[in-house]
């Protein structure tokens, strides 16, 4: 069994003090530097107990809450490798969040949107921001670029490209970017594992030359949107036969097999209440079930790149279906 050791350290707020968006980090006595190998981090006490802005997954978490890392003991005080995270909920109270070991780069979610911001900011382009999730474990902040899209003709839409700030506390995501793309009349993200692509940020001994992966980023973004999004669209357009019975299917059974029955279903009414009978316009029934949900979940995100991802490759069998 593993324990937090209770020894009582002071924390101090150092006369030349290293931030976190802006905000001073509280780190252990004798500690000078963010970039050592800290045994025990705790972020700033920033008010926001009680406020949440913007949260897709609820009011329990403010996204950029105070966090803690701390070591873990065994019972006979030996020493484990792992640490214990844990973040402040909206009534004050430290939730564990994981456990996570000696090597994770744990990086505060203020502190990753802030690293985002200045690579956006180095495109000279206009970002609008999509939505922000994070429910204690996972943290997602989304935008969109208004100068990177392509036309897909084939289904009369035009997509453009987005990016999300991904993390997590409990090593479920890596800290680092993720590229996909937004069908704009309709505002519908879709996830693609295979026609996106994903940065996650380099480290060594938990310590990040942020300026080195802020511009090795900023040049993946530069080298690979074009492509990327051209792949994309020409996966789309083969979306734009008719879908009968024997396809829909065929689709349920090879390209979404694990889609659970629930959101199915709810995908069906929703392409059924619509007058378009494309396989693109059940895709777009999927995307927008998925995406726009008041309150999202983990599911929903991964429900969301499956689905897609799924129909995608299913694509070009779609004319030997009949």
């Amino acid at each position: 069994m593993l324990y937090l050791k209770t020894k009582q350290e002071k924390d101090i707020v150092m006369s030349n003090p290293i931030t976190s968006n802006g905000v001073p980090l509280l780190l252990p006595t004798g500690i000078d530097t963010i970039d050592d190998v800290v045994p025990n981090l705790v972020t700033a006490e920033v008010s926001n107990v009680g406020r949440v802005v913007g949260n897709v997954a609820g009011s329990l978490f403010e996204p950029y809450a105070r966090i803690e890392k701390q070591e873990l003991y065994n019972a006979d005080n030996f020493q484990s490798r792992a640490y214990n995270v844990k973040v402040e909920d909206t009534k004050g109270d430290m939730i564990e969040a994981g456990i996570v070991g000696a090597d994770y780069l744990l990086v505060p979610n203020a502190e990753l949107h802030e690293i985002g911001q200045e690579i956006r900011n180095n495109t000279g382009s206009d970002w609008q921001h999509v939505k922000t999730f994070f429910n204690g474990k996972q943290y997602r902040n989304i935008y969109t670029i208004n100068n990177m899209e392509i036309e897909i003709p084939e289904v009369g839409e035009v997509a453009k490209l987005m990016m999300t700030e991904q993390n997590s506390y409990d090593k479920s995501l890596s800290a680092g970017l993720r590229f996909d793309f937004m069908i704009w009349v309709c505002k519908n993200g879709m996830s693609s594992k295979r026609h996106g692509w994903g940065y996650s940020f380099r480290h060594n001994q938990g310590n990040v030359n942020w300026t080195d992966e802020v511009a090795r980023a900023g040049q993946i973004l530069k080298n690979q949107s074009a492509g990327k999004m051209s792949s994309f669209a020409e996966a789309c357009a083969k979306l734009s036969v008719p879908l009968d019975l024997p396809k829909l299917k065929q689709i349920r059974e090879t390209a979404i097999p694990k889609l659970p029955d629930l959101r199915f279903g709810q995908i069906m009414t929703k392409y059924l209440a619509g007058e378009d009978n494309r396989v693109w316009d059940f895709m777009q029934a999927g995307t927008a079930t998925l995406w726009h949900k008041d309150k999202m979940t983990v599911g929903d995100f991964t429900n969301n790149e499956k689905f897609v991802d799924g129909l995608l490759e299913f694509a070009p069998k779609l004319g030997a279906v009949s």
